[in-house]
């Protein structure tokens, strides 16, 4: 709920002002809406953007991989023009189980950060997505949009824009590892099983959340045991792929203000 007056009050803001980069209109879902955002110019090579999910209350949508139920978000660029590469950023979800399975998902409204890296940075681009995803509360529906954003090097700096973004770009999990929050050990079972050893901040409460390649159907990393900073999961490898190019376990392990996300390489012992 906080996250929606914010974002009502930052809406509302704008509309007082003049200082816009651009932006796309809202495209209306059953249970919410969605549309593209920017930060402004082009800065260090690169623009920031964003696309947002504003949600009615109690609505959810999913995160890069959904759990055990539910449609991740599965974004394709279209007719892109000096585009070199772009760069979609998932912040910390959350744990969600409606009675019957547990998902990954994202409530209220969230803002997916992108960083846009330009061919030619003195000349404008052109950024069009397809979009597909799921949006859910007491029924499952698919959403869909079409979005195309201009970027131009000389546009002025959109703050309103930029510090929803940012809000969202905070709870990004961070590469590297620190003292107080790491992935230690990956190791298989005999029972087709992955034991997960983690290092948290003493006393604090962890999550883990894990996304295997593109294909792969795994369960939720389930927590074995806690005691002082040493945390241990369990996760099936049932339903696990290995692809080209894709051949890594993705983990991010979160406790309240602080995540960090570890890729582990997939095993050929561990794919069934």
């Amino acid at each position: 709920m906080k996250r929606i007056v914010y974002t009502f009050i930052v809406l509302f803001i704008a509309t007082l002002t003049s200082l816009r980069a651009e932006t796309t209109d809202w495209i209306e879902v059953h249970g919410g809406a969605v549309r593209l955002i920017s930060a402004g110019p082009i800065e260090d090579g690169q623009y920031l953007a964003g696309l947002e999910f504003m949600l009615e209350p109690g609505w959810h949508t999913y995160w890069r991989y959904p759990g055990e139920a539910g449609i991740p978000p599965q974004i394709t660029l279209t007719d892109t023009e000096n585009l070199k590469d772009v760069e979609i950023l998932y912040p910390v979800p959350e744990r969600y189980s409606d009675g019957f399975s547990e998902s990954i998902v994202y409530h209220d409204g969230i803002v997916l950060p992108i960083r846009i890296t330009p061919d030619d940075g003195e000349q404008n681009v052109r950024l069009n997505i397809d979009l597909f995803f799921g949006i859910c509360k007491d029924i499952c529906v698919p959403g869909d949009a079409s979005l195309t954003l201009d970027l131009n090097p000389a546009t002025e700096k959109d703050s309103l824009a930029a510090k929803l973004i940012q809000r969202d770009l905070a709870n990004v999990p961070q590469v590297a590892a620190t003292d107080s929050l790491k992935v230690e050990s990956v190791s298989l079972t005999d029972e087709d099983r992955l034991v997960i050893e983690t290092l948290v901040e003493a006393g604090a409460t962890p999550e883990l959340f894990v996304a295997g390649p593109e294909g792969s159907y795994i369960g939720l990393a389930k927590l074995a045991s806690q005691s002082g900073d040493k945390v241990t999961w369990h996760l099936s490898t049932k339903g696990l792929k290995s692809g080209e190019g894709d051949d890594h376990l993705r983990l991010v392990l979160a406790i309240e203000g602080s995540a960090i996300e570890h890729l582990e390489p997939i095993q050929p012992s561990w794919v069934n």
